[in-house]
């Protein structure tokens, strides 16, 4: 998101790569439009259904009750920081969220942070600061983003993606120690195109996928489980691709990507490598991230994290007139 005036500009001169077809709708239901924050970055779903939301400009974590139209609230303000980015989940109700200052569309030096917060027993959205804690203040990242557990079995290791260095960093929640575990020339920017390399993360299986914005790559690294260090060679599923974050299906056979800027949703064959446009609307102008519901009623269905309408008078990091919230329903 908080490229999003740079990708927009971009976004009109770059073609869509051969792979991608004409888009076959699947219902969408914006289930929230506020005018608070202008934008949101990355979604997390709780147990419950309801809905955890960042935003590249407000230290404020967001709650959105998917039952409840037009219902937002706060959660917790993150001190000394200016943005959100990241967000995952390594036991029930115990997320991690990063934290970084922004300064136009880079991460001011020292600032990119991991912090922990425990919504275990919540029944208030009232803030409670004594369930924040700092996890580690990872001072040699450049602008950490996308987040995600390195596996179903492991309630400590976290995957974190440095979207301005191009490289990908283990954190030990417990101990609060870090490690860049890939550094590759593939999650890399280069000096053509939009500026924001490796993006979103998800495991998978034993596999780690990945997005890049300058490389339209949609791609994934078979990985250690322990380590997080990759067992062999990058595979490129998909180019032009200039996907933000996105989902993973639980049988690791497809993948949705939130198309920031192109106001689309991509859905990926990850075995047949290709991929197709399945939703157009001007709801996901913004789209940033997905998640699954996690209840019976919406466990067939994303949950996209938007904002509206470009308003490119407003500048680089607030370039939406308001933050959307939309299910797709998938058949």
């Amino acid at each position: 998101m908080l490229w999003l005036f740079a990708f927009f500009q971009l976004s009109l001169a770059l073609p869509w790569h051969a792979a991608l077809h004409a888009p076959t709708a699947y219902p969408l239901t914006v289930i929230g439009s506020f005018p608070q924050p202008h934008t949101f970055e990355n979604i997390a779903t709780r147990h419950n259904g309801q809905l955890l939301l960042t935003s590249t400009v407000s230290p404020t974590l967001y709650h959105v009750d998917p039952l409840q139209k037009n219902h937002i609230a706060s959660v917790i303000d993150i001190p000394r920081t200016t943005a959100l980015l990241g967000i995952a989940e390594l036991e029930q109700d115990i997320f991690y969220v990063v934290s970084a200052n922004m300064s136009s569309v880079s991460g001011v030096p020292g600032s990119n942070a991991v912090w922990r917060l425990d919504m275990r027993g919540r029944s208030s959205l009232t803030e409670s600061t004594e369930r924040l804690s700092l996890v580690a203040n990872i001072t040699s990242a450049q602008l950490l983003n996308g987040m995600c557990r390195i596996s179903d079995h492991d309630t400590r290791s976290l995957l974190i993606a440095d979207s301005q260095a191009g490289r990908i960093f283990k954190l030990d929640t417990h101990t609060g120690s870090f490690q860049v575990v890939i550094d590759d020339e593939v999650l890399k920017k280069t000096p053509e195109g939009l500026q924001v390399a490796v993006n979103g993360l998800h495991v998978q299986g034993s596999h780690l996928y990945f997005t890049s914005l300058n490389k339209g790559i949609f791609g994934r690294y078979p990985i250690s489980l322990s380590t997080g260090i990759p067992t062999g060679p990058v595979e490129i599923i998909a180019e032009g691709v200039r996907g933000d974050d996105f989902a993973v299906s639980a049988d690791g056979k497809f993948a949705w990507i939130a198309m920031n800027g192109q106001s689309s949703l991509i859905e990926v064959d990850i075995s047949a490598r290709s991929a197709r446009v399945v939703m157009e609307s001007a709801a996901l102008a913004s789209a940033s991230a997905v998640s699954f519901g996690r209840t019976l009623l919406d466990m067939n269905s994303l949950y996209v994290s938007s904002a509206g309408t470009l308003n490119a008078t407003i500048g680089a990091n607030a370039t939406a007139t308001g933050g959307i919230i939309a299910r797709v329903d998938l058949l």
